[in-house]
C-alpha cells in the first residue's frame, strides 16, 4: 500500500494547516471528522490493492484466480474422494437380514472425517458382520486415514452395530491448488490455440469434469484427434459429451477435431506378498489390493504399466514386508489406449 493511515491522517493535518493557518485540535470538531475521513481513505486505498492484485492472474487467488482461468478456457481441477472398507459388525448373530442402506454416514472419533457407504448391503441373517466398501464425504488428502480409525456411526440404527475400518482409506486428493492453476494459466499462454500444439487440447480436456487424462494425434494437416480418459476407464456418457462439447467450442477455425474414447486395456495382476510380523494377513490384502486399484485409477491415457512402478505401490503398503509378481510383465499402452485392472489375486505363500 502507498501510504499508512497515520500518513494518510499527517499530511491531511498538514494541508489543513497550510490552507487554514493553524492547527486542528485532536479532539476538535475538524480533527474527529479528518480522523474519520483518513479512516475512509485507507480503507479505500486497502480495497483498491485488493483489487489490483485481483487484476492479473500471477497475484489473483481464490475465485478471481478461477475466472481468469475461465477466459483461458480451464477450470479449477477437482480433487478426489478416499476410499476403503468398513467393517459392520453384530455383538451377536441374528434371525433375520440387516440392511446398511447407501449413504450409511461412519466418522472418525471426533467426527471430523466423515465417510459413507457407496451402495446398499446386508449383514446377512445367522452373520455377525460384513465388509462394506465406503468413501470419503468428500474429497481431500485429509481424508487418507490409516486402518482402526473409523470407529464412529453417525447414522441411527435400530440394532447394536459397532464398526472399524478395516482397511485403509486411500486415494483422496485435494482439489487444485492456486500455484497449480495459476501455472496451467501461464502455460496456456504459451500454447495458444493455434491449431498446432498439443497441450492446449490436454489442458482444456482435463479441466472437465470426469476427465483424467488426454492424449493429441495430428492424422494429417487440419486434422488433430483428442483421446480422453476418465479414472481408470472411460468417461461417462455424460462426461463425455461435456468434454467433446467443450473442445468443440474452443476449436480454432480450419481444424476439423475428433474426440474419442481410449480402447481399454486390461491388465490382470497376480501377485504374492510376505507379510511383517504383527500384522493381519487379510488386513493387508486387503490395503494391497486397494492400492492396486488406486494405482490403476491414476494413469493416464497412453501410460505404460510398469511393474517398477506398480512394485513401489506394493512395498509401500502398510504391513508389507516383501512382494513377487506372478507371470506378469510390462505392458505396452498406445496413445489411444487406457490400461485398466482386471482380475486382482493378491496371495501369501505358505498360508
Amino acid at each position: 500500500m502507498a501510504y499508512t493511515y497515520n500518513e494518510i491522517l499527517t499530511r491531511m493535518n498538514d494541508k489543513f494547516e497550510e490552507l487554514s493557518g493553524y492547527s486542528p485540535e485532536r479532539v476538535s470538531d475538524i480533527g474527529i471528522r479528518l480522523k474519520l475521513l483518513a479512516g475512509e481513505i485507507y480503507s479505500l486505498c486497502t480495497e483498491i490493492d485488493g483489487i489490483k492484485k485481483q487484476m492479473l492472474p500471477h497475484t489473483a487467488t481464490g475465485e478471481y484466480l478461477d475466472r481468469h482461468a475461465a477466459q483461458r478456457g480451464l477450470s479449477r481441477i477437482k480433487g478426489n474422494k478416499a476410499t476403503g472398507f468398513v467393517v459392520f459388525s453384530l455383538d451377536t448373530p441374528l434371525d433375520h437380514d440387516i440392511t446398511i442402506p447407501q449413504g450409511t454416514v461412519c466418522s472418525n472419533a471426533d467426527g471430523s472425517l466423515r465417510y459413507v457407504t457407496i451402495n446398499d448391503d446386508t449383514i446377512p441373517r445367522e452373520t455377525s458382520y460384513k465388509l462394506i466398501e465406503c468413501e470419503a464425504q468428500d474429497s481431500g488428502e485429509r481424508y487418507n486415514l490409516g486402518r482402526g480409525n473409523v470407529t464412529v456411526i453417525m447414522t441411527y440404527f435400530s440394532v447394536g452395530l459397532s464398526i472399524t475400518n478395516a482397511t485403509s482409506f486411500i486415494g483422496g486428493t485435494n482439489d487444485e491448488s492456486d500455484e497449480e492453476l495459476r501455472e496451467r494459466i501461464a502455460d496456456s499462454y504459451l500454447n495458444t490455440p493455434n491449431g498446432a500444439n498439443e497441450e492446449f487440447y490436454i489442458d482444456l480436456a482435463k479441466s472437465a469434469d470426469g476427465i483424467q487424462s488426454a492424449t493429441v494425434t495430428k492424422t494429417s494437416a487440419g486434422n488433430i484427434t483428442v483421446c480422453v480418459g476418465g479414472m481408470g476407464d472411460v468417461p461417462c456418457n455424460s462426461d463425455y459429451e461435456n468434454v467433446r462439447t467443450l473442445l468443440n467450442t474452443h476449436r480454432p477455425f480450419g481444424i476439423n477435431l475428433t474426440v474419442t474414447r481410449p480402447e481399454l486395456v486390461t491388465v490382470n495382476v497376480t501377485a504374492e506378498i510376505d507379510i511383517k510380523s504383527g500384522y493381519n494377513a487379510n488386513e493387508v490384502i486387503a490395503n494391497v489390493r486397494i492400492a492396486i486399484t488406486d494405482f490403476f485409477n491414476r494413469l493416464a491415457v497412453g501410460e505404460n504399466v510398469k511393474l517398477a512402478a506398480l512394485g513401489k505401490t506394493l512395498y509401500e503398503t502398510d504391513g508389507v514386508d516383501n512382494y513377487a509378481f506372478v507371470n506378469m510383465t510390462n505392458t505396452t499402452i498406445a496413445a489411444s489406449q487406457l490400461a485398466k485392472l482386471g482380475t486382482v489375486s493378491v496371495t501369501v505363500p505358505n498360508e
